[in-house]
């Protein structure tokens, strides 16, 4: 009788586990193109969401992109996860007010009008208090910090630096620059005026070239140079705090929970700054500060009270 009444009980509840798994929500991750950071950030969202995950790799076309989005519109997911310009503006334009759209790996996400009803994301770029903070370790002595930019893009962006700066004792010198031309001058233009130089995501600065002038006179003025990227550091940038994709996918897969499973409508979440940072430091340019070991020293000190990981390049 006692194994009848185990059998019976099995026979109740193992439609019932069967029917909840069948109500676990699903998401879809919508991928720009196959690229190792998107993966990596789609395995950060699939530890933290509770939802089921399904992957989706568009072609480099506007074209196959929309149909791909059609696709997904008619299975209702509840919710999209946007990696990469493409995804989330082709998710924009084409998911109905049904379908919350989460974007993540978007750089300049502002200049595609991503915030509204139903869509929220996360920066690539914080609100620079950690950069700041990291210069201000490794070189206490520093007060101004110049920032070449082009005022067309990227005039905000200096604002928030200037508001960031305020609260560590630093002043922000901008150094506006409308062309690859021009920056060289307006560099030159700022010998003696600035102790470091920050970079920022501005489309006329960001380029290759206008980089390699940034870390050259950095470089000859032996100025502490905080790039974007582990890459510009290892060309020879100080530091940089880039974003983690692992980290922001964990990020993202917390909100997606909110969306989903606290009904939180994603228009009225503002765009997040990055949780997750890597610090990078170059020693040979760091070395050249004038400083001694005890330079870097005190940038791994502050690496480690903020759990940023930390990648070294010589």
């Amino acid at each position: 009788m006692r194994r009848y009444g185990w059998l019976c009980l099995l026979w109740v509840v193992l439609p019932l586990v069967a029917t909840a798994q069948q109500a676990r929500p699903r998401v879809v991750a919508v991928k720009s193109a196959a690229l190792a950071p998107y993966a990596a950030v789609v395995a950060g969202f699939g530890a933290e969401v509770h939802a089921e995950v399904v992957e989706v790799t568009l072609e480099e076309s506007k074209q196959a992109a929309e149909r791909a989005f059609q696709r997904i519109a008619a299975q209702k997911p509840a919710l999209v996860l946007a990696l990469g310009p493409l995804a989330a503006n082709t998710a924009r334009r084409a998911l109905g007010p049904d379908v919350p759209v989460l974007f993540a790996m978007v750089p300049y996400y502002e200049k595609y009008g991503l915030e509204g009803p139903n869509i929220t994301g996360i920066a690539l770029t914080s609100d620079f208090r950690p950069e700041l903070a990291a210069l201000k370790s490794l070189s206490p002595s520093v007060k101004r910090v110049g920032i070449l930019h082009d005022p067309r893009f990227s005039a905000g962006l200096v604002e928030a630096a200037q508001s960031a700066a305020g609260t560590l004792g630093l002043s922000i010198v901008p150094l506006e620059a409308d062309g690859q031309a021009k920056a060289e001058k307006v560099l030159a233009g700022s010998k003696d005026k600035v102790d470091a130089l920050l970079m920022v995501a501005d489309k006329t600065v960001g380029n290759a070239a206008v980089v390699q002038q940034l870390i050259a006179f950095a470089s000859a003025q032996r100025l502490p140079l905080v790039g974007l990227t582990p890459s510009q550091v290892r060309e020879g940038a100080t530091l940089a705090l880039a974003p983690s994709p692992t980290a922001i996918g964990q990020q993202a897969g917390r909100l997606a929970n909110r969306i989903i499973h606290e009904k939180v409508d994603p228009g009225a979440l503002a765009v997040s700054q990055p949780e997750g940072l890597d610090l990078a430091v170059n020693l040979s340019a760091a070395g050249k500060l004038g400083g001694s070991k005890d330079v870097v020293l005190e940038l791994l000190r502050f690496a480690a009270r903020r759990d940023f990981p930390v990648r070294v390049f010589e």
